[in-house]
């Protein structure tokens, strides 16, 4: 795939990331910035009906060896693979990646793409 993750793509504003980071999860996919209604009919087409489930695939991607913007390529491929909207990928890729890099520092580094 030519295509590929950049967070400069992200629709996403920094209020609404940063509100979503510090809020606990509910397990409502709408409450991850970018995601809406049409994107949630795809995800729940591939089996991902909750936003644990979408964490859990985001980290089912990491393997030994691949660094943080493999990483979140390999979830941007995903997303593009169910065929979720082409303009608000970038935005859920940041927004999981952000919020499990609280957790699991270093899962993601935004400043690998300056």
């Amino acid at each position: 795939m030519t295509e590929s993750y950049h967070p400069s793509k992200s629709r996403v504003g920094d209020d609404k990331l940063s509100d979503f980071i510090r809020k606990p999860i509910t397990g409502d996919l709408n409450e991850v910035p970018g995601i809406g209604g049409a994107t949630i009919e795809k995800l729940k087409a591939a089996g991902v009906t909750t936003t644990y489930q979408l964490l859990g695939k985001y980290l089912m991607l990491k393997d030994a060896g691949v660094g943080p913007v493999e990483h979140a390529d390999r979830f941007y491929y995903w997303l593009v693979s169910v065929g979720t909207p082409a303009g608000f990928r970038a935005g859920v890729v940041k927004s999981i990646a952000e919020k499990l890099n609280v957790t699991f520092v270093g899962l993601y580094d935004n400043s690998l793409y300056e």
